[in-house]
């Protein structure tokens, strides 16, 4: 019973029967007053004392019930009016606010008038410090000379155009970050009071976008190197043996030196095949369990030999009680082979110095190969594990091995990384993981 109660309550309530009831009985009361007023006039009849008075109470009751029923009426439907704004207000606000996106509004003297939460988790300033700041503070200084900001500033405000494009913004730090960036007007009353940006991180992206770049350019390198190998190799071998056949018969100090270099040729061929043919190959191999300082200091002894290392310190720093390895050893021993030519490339006119560490984390074996060279930018570091990329002269390098180096560490589920510096030489860390660790 108490249930069809409440619904019956409910519904009075949805449909507002209590005032439309009033609203009923005040027309009803005044159609009626109406009538007899038209019906005295009609017919003449006198309206004495007491019905002219309850002629005037009824007509006062109408008057007052439909005023409060008008009332009712304007103050409900504003009240009703003013939650629905709110609602949205608060809904939009909660979705500004709660936006993965950085969003922002920017008033028409260019200094920052919002700031969202996703704002602050991407540029790293809180919204009470950095509302009422120039919005330049964010803009790289090279951008800002080439007038980025009053291009944008101008085409917003003069075409009401909405702007996407993709730039770079600083956060708190001052490190740049690649973002894309949409920006409109902000109209009150017809005019432009401001701006607004919705930034978008792109940093993972773009990341996504060369890897994939990248994989596919493998991919093709891949199919033509070993192409490559297949109908280098063997020609090569038969030059290789006609020119041993002709230095043997070969009498003509002249011809033999000549002989001599074509020989030195050859194996330089040879050698840039064995690369492709390491670069094409799976990387899989014969694993045993192997101690990775064993393996650097028989890579370190090998290339003692090298005349480059006369002049270059290596310094070890192994760390006692590592945990063997599942890996092949041979590919171990050549990524730090690899690691250590580059390096003494690296310190061919400055530096002097080859540091080599180990240690253990929860995750992972570290090995890390630091030198005190010349260093390299950024857009070197972007490509310096991509086949056949080198900042060697020509003739002096096939830019194979730090790509071999990277695919042999990637094939053990390991991750090889660079971090260097202009000036502050470069250093490769590698990781192989805990699965790999017996």
């Amino acid at each position: 019973m108490f249930t069809y109660w409440r619904k019956f309550v409910d519904t009075v309530r949805e449909f507002h029967l209590g005032w439309l009831l009033l609203a009923g009985l005040s027309i009803i009361l005044f159609t009626l007053g109406v009538w007899e007023v038209l019906e005295r006039q009609l017919f003449k009849s006198r309206i004495d004392a007491p019905q002219s008075s309850e002629l005037i109470f009824r007509g006062v009751l109408v008057f007052v019930l439909l005023g409060a029923w008008t009332v009712w009426i304007v103050f409900h439907f504003r009240n009703q009016l003013q939650n629905q704004l709110s609602t949205a207000a608060n809904r939009y606000r909660n979705i500004v606010e709660n936006s993965a996106d950085a969003i922002i509004t920017i008033g028409i003297d260019n200094h920052i008038q919002s700031w969202n939460k996703g704002a602050e988790r991407l540029f790293g300033w809180k919204a009470i410090e950095i509302i009422g700041e120039p919005i330049g503070i964010m803009i790289p200084e090279k951008l800002l000379q080439a007038g980025e900001l009053l291009c944008l500033a101008y085409g917003v405000t003069t075409t009401q155009e909405v702007k996407n494009y993709q730039t770079e913004r600083m956060n708190k730090d001052g490190r740049r970050i690649p973002v894309n960036l949409t920006e409109s007007a902000l109209l009150t009353n017809g005019e432009i009071t401001g701006r607004s940006q919705i930034i978008r991180d792109i940093s993972e992206m773009q990341t996504i976008e060369h890897q994939m770049r990248q994989s596919d350019r493998l991919a093709t390198v891949g199919q033509l190197a070993a192409g490559v190998a297949h109908e280098i190799g063997n020609p090569l071998t038969s030059i290789h043996s006609l020119v041993q056949l002709l230095e043997r018969r070969m009498e003509n100090p002249d011809h033999i030196k000549k002989l001599a270099r074509i020989q030195s040729n050859i194996e330089r061929i040879t050698k840039i095949v064995h690369e492709l043919v390491d670069f094409t190959r799976p990387q899989a191999t014969d694993t045993q369990a192997i101690h990775i300082n064993e393996v650097i200091q028989s890579a370190v002894g090998l290339m003692s030999y090298d005349n480059r290392s006369q002049k270059i310190s290596i310094k070890l720093d192994l760390q006692e009680n590592l945990p063997r390895i599942k890996a092949s050893p041979d590919k171990v021993h050549q990524v730090i082979v690899n690691l250590l030519v580059n390096a003494f490339d690296a310190l061919k006119e400055t530096g002097d110095t080859i540091f080599i560490a180990t240690g253990e984390d929860k995750k992972s074996v570290t090995i890390t190969v630091r030198d005190n060279g010349a260093g390299m930018d950024p857009d070197v570091m972007d490509k310096i594990f991509e086949p056949f990329f080198t900042t060697k002269d020509v003739g002096k390098g096939t830019g194979l091995g730090l790509s071999v180096s990277h695919g042999i560490i990637n094939s053990m589920n390991g991750k090889l990384s660079v971090y260097s510096d202009v000036g502050k030489g470069a250093v490769f860390l590698i990781e192989i993981p805990k699965e790999y660790i017996i």
